[in-house]
């Protein structure tokens, strides 16, 4: 029995040291909206920029949210809480064009008074679970704003910032494994 232990263990550290960075990635990106990891979120653990799971969360999340809802959205979601730790985080990975552009848009959202807290303020009288758009919710209230955020929006280069976290995930990739319970 204790031999098999062995065995197992052994491939299983094998399968750890053949684990592409692609693949510490996706599993990343799927493992930090689970608990515990998830956890960070609630705890405030996700602004601790030394850790760099948390680094990696404020970059997923901003590339997930964009990707899904637009820039707007993620200023007015709970990402948009983290907004100036995902502009550090990006700095961290390397993307210094990518976080000038978002502190950009986040100065451009505040001289707007778009900001988290304003964005919640007009939710505040949906329904539970109501879905309506930016533009629905909002009306014209941040339409010139709305249109040089996207500009701006427009010019950051996603696929770098990938480029960039594969990078910074390869050279913590003993952090990502133990977070992951490798």
């Amino acid at each position: 029995m204790g031999s098999t232990v062995v065995s197992d263990t052994l491939f299983f550290d094998q399968r750890l040291n053949t684990m592409t960075t692609d693949d510490l990635l996706s599993e990343l990106s799927i493992k930090i909206y689970e608990r515990p990891l998830s956890d960070m979120r609630n705890n405030g653990g996700i602004r601790d920029l030394s850790n760099p799971i948390a680094v990696m969360m404020l970059v997923f999340d901003f590339e997930t949210e964009v990707s899904m809802n637009g820039i707007n959205n993620f200023i007015g979601n709970s990402t948009g809480i983290y907004a100036k730790e995902t502009v550090a985080a990006l700095e961290l990975i390397g993307c210094s064009n990518q976080s000038k552009q978002l502190k950009t848009i986040l100065e451009t959202a505040a001289a707007a008074a778009m900001t988290y807290d304003t964005i919640q303020q007009d939710r505040s009288g949906l329904s539970e679970y109501v879905i309506t758009s930016f533009a629905q919710l909002h009306d014209e209230k941040w339409e010139r704003a709305n249109s040089e955020i996207g500009k701006l929006e427009s010019e950051i280069d996603y696929a770098d910032i990938m480029v960039h976290a594969e990078r910074f995930v390869i050279t913590h990739q003993n952090e990502f494994r133990v977070a992951l319970g490798r």
